[in-house]
């Protein structure tokens, strides 16, 4: 593994609540064994079995995942983490994720075989399991953020143990057909696994971003030239003001509680540590300075920000906000084929 040295400046604001999903009610999905083969199809054909650290076939995924069956769900937000069998919804670790922003940066690091079944979940609902694997022998930078740090429990493995045994990505759809909660699972069967060996991650130092040895910011799918294309006119500028924004963010304390340690304190956690994820949960940000709930002290109290700053906040964040607009519209606009839809509040 290559050295790596603190990326300063690239700081993300805290959350604390959910963003709301946006855009039209998904149809109902009316036949889910029909659904689910044609989702698992898409997916191995988007993903199909490779070795685990082959980076150009992550490359790959990452590029054409989001463009078959599963593109109904990158519009709108839900949430994701381990299946934690037996436990009530909202007693459940998860993180809140845009549907795009999981399936480019988190469902691409698995394999699909193009296998699938459909299960009651203990609400009565339905849901689909898709057969996946995952791909444990990346560059470090391929992962949206190290998946071997701690939540705090004695096993700092623990996470990076449960994505190499998952075996399954399930699905729980509510009844408006929208996805509410994806999870990774190992209720399902190894048989198409393949060679695999696990593997050991070197001690978290407690650095989200990072620059290697080349000087270049890492995780390097969490950038914007990775989310955007290389022509798209608008980068340079959003990129600057995330970094601004980011900025002033760490000024006013709010960088402490959403990063992915942040489960030590909440089950539901808004991750905001990357370019990527804060620009999937700026709308929800600017709520938050707006009513005066964030940032927060050492008891989860609102702490006051002194008004000049909490102007500069706002201030910043709508810009970076409109900045991410104008580059979405200018995908659309060029008909690059993983452009975010215009969504509808």
């Amino acid at each position: 593994m290559r050295s790596v040295r603190p990326l300063r400046g690239l700081c993300a604001a805290a959350l604390i609540a959910l963003a709301s999903a946006a855009g039209p009610a998904a149809a109902q999905i009316k036949d889910l064994e029909a659904y689910a083969a044609a989702l698992a199809a898409s997916l191995a054909k988007a993903c199909p079995m490779a070795p685990p650290g082959d980076t150009a076939a992550h490359e790959a995924c990452r590029k054409a995942i989001g463009l078959g069956a599963e593109a109904s769900m990158r519009d709108y937000i839900f949430q994701f983490g381990g299946d934690q069998a037996g436990k009530r919804m909202k007693d459940k670790k998860t993180s809140v994720f845009r549907g795009d922003l999981y399936q480019d940066l988190y469902m691409s690091l698995y394999m699909y075989t193009g296998k699938s079944k459909v299960f009651t979940a203990p609400d009565g609902e339905r849901g689909i399991a898709v057969q996946a694997y995952f791909r444990n022998t990346l560059p470090p930078g391929r992962y949206p953020y190290p998946f071997w740090h701690t939540d705090g429990d004695a096993n700092a493995n623990d996470k990076w143990d449960a994505y190499e045994t998952a075996n399954e990505l399930r699905f729980y759809f509510d009844r408006s057909g929208r996805v509410y909660y994806a999870s990774r699972s190992d209720a399902g069967s190894d048989e198409n696994r393949g060679p695999y060996g696990h593997i050991d991650r070197p001690t978290f130092v407690g650095e989200w971003m990072w620059r290697d040895d080349q000087g270049g910011a890492q995780p390097v799918v969490t950038l914007f030239s990775e989310a955007y294309s290389a022509d798209n006119p608008h980068l340079p500028a959003l990129d600057a003001a995330y970094r601004k924004m980011a900025i002033g963010f760490r000024n006013a304390d709010c960088t402490v509680c959403h990063q992915p340690e942040g489960h030590r304190k909440m089950n539901k956690l808004t991750l905001l540590q990357t370019p990527m994820h804060a620009a999937t949960s700026i709308d929800a940000v600017l709520d938050e300075v707006r009513s005066g709930k964030m940032p927060v002290d050492d008891y989860n109290d609102p702490k006051p920000l002194d008004p000049k700053l909490k102007a500069s906040l706002l201030t910043d964040g709508e810009a970076f906000r409109n900045l991410i607009t104008t580059a979405d519209a200018w995908e659309r606009t060029n008909g690059r084929p993983k452009a975010r839809k215009l969504v509808a509040n």
